[in-house]
C-alpha cells in the first residue's frame, strides 16, 4: 500500500510539470438538459515517464493510462443523478496525449461538476497555495429557474473555497514565501491550464461574469503559464488577501481569468 501511495504522489506531482490541459464547456438547454464536453491532455513525455515508473513500482504488463474510458466512465456516476458517459475518444497530438469525453445530463441541477482535473490515485498537489487534483477548487452546483419574461436564469454556485483558493492565503500551510520556494512552484505550474465554461443554447442576455465572447461565458480559464511568466503578480498572489487585490492582478495577466463572485448566473432567451 505504501508503494501505491508513493506512486500516485509522484505521478500526481508529475502532471502539474507536464503542461496539463482540461478544459470543459457545459452546454445546457432551456429545459435544463444538456451535455458536457470535456477534454484532458499532457505531454507525451510525461506519460511515457508515468509508465516507467508504474513499471518500477510494479505496475504490470499492461501499459498505464492517465485518461482512459473506465476513469471516464466513474466520473459520469460522481457527476450527479441521470449523467451519462455519451462517447470517449482517446486524443493524440504533436503536443501531447489525453481525451475527449462527453457526458449526457437530463437536469442540470442534479449536476455536480468538480473543477479540478483528476489525478492519478486522487491526490492532491499544492502549488503556490492552490491545491491541484484536490478539494481547493470545489465542486460547482447549478440552479435553473424562469423569470417573467420567459427566459432561462442559470445560476452556478461555486464553493467558496474558489476565492479562498487565491485569497487570504498568508500564513496558511504550503503558502510559499522565499525566492527558492516561488521557483520551484513555477516550476511545477508552468503548462498548466484549467478552464470552465458554460454556452447556453439561445441568446445570452446577460452575465455577472465578466468573461464573455459570443455565446460563450467563463466561470474561469487558469492559464498558469501566463501567470508565472509575469513576475509582479505571481509575486503578489503568494499574499493576496482581498478580491479587491485579486481583480487588481486579473488585470495586469488577461491570459488568466476568474470570476470572483462565488454565484455566477447566466440569463438567456431560449
Amino acid at each position: 500500500m505504501r508503494t501505491l501511495r508513493l506512486f500516485a504522489a509522484l505521478t500526481a506531482a508529475l502532471l502539474l510539470s507536464a503542461c496539463l490541459q482540461s478544459t470543459a464547456i457545459v452546454k445546457v438547454n432551456a429545459d435544463g438538459s444538456g451535455t458536457i464536453d470535456h477534454q484532458t491532455t499532457m505531454t507525451a513525455e510525461a506519460i511515457a515517464q508515468m509508465r516507467q515508473l508504474a513499471g518500477l513500482f510494479g505496475g504490470g504488463d499492461t501499459p498505464i493510462d492517465p485518461f482512459s474510458e473506465a476513469d471516464a466512465r466513474e466520473m459520469a456516476g460522481k457527476m450527479g443523478e441521470g449523467v451519462t458517459l455519451v462517447s470517449s475518444t482517446p486524443l493524440k497530438t504533436a503536443a501531447g496525449e489525453g481525451r475527449a469525453n462527453v457526458y449526457g445530463f437530463r437536469d442540470i441541477r442534479q449536476l455536480k461538476f468538480n473543477q479540478a482535473p483528476a489525478t492519478p490515485g486522487n491526490t492532491t498537489v499544492r502549488a503556490g497555495g492552490l491545491g491541484i487534483g484536490g478539494s481547493d477548487l470545489g465542486t460547482v452546483t447549478f440552479d435553473l429557474t424562469r423569470n417573467e419574461a420567459g427566459n432561462a436564469i442559470l445560476t452556478l454556485h461555486s464553493p467558496e473555497d474558489l476565492t479562498n483558493a487565491f485569497t487570504g492565503r498568508t500564513g496558511k500551510p504550503g503558502s510559499p514565501t522565499g525566492a527558492e520556494q516561488l521557483a520551484m512552484v513555477r516550476q511545477m505550474i508552468n503548462g498548466v491550464r484549467i478552464a470552465l465554461k458554460v454556452e447556453p443554447a439561445g441568446r445570452l442576455v446577460r452575465t455577472n461574469s465578466p468573461y464573455v465572447e459570443g455565446n460563450t461565458v467563463t466561470l474561469f480559464d487558469l492559464n498558469l503559464d501566463a501567470l508565472v511568466k509575469n513576475d509582479s503578480a505571481f509575486a503578489r498572489l503568494q499574499t493576496v488577501k482581498t478580491k479587491e487585490e485579486m481583480a487588481a492582478i486579473l488585470k495586469e495577466v488577461p491570459e488568466f481569468k476568474i470570476t470572483l463572485e462565488r454565484d455566477v448566473t447566466i440569463e438567456f432567451a431560449p
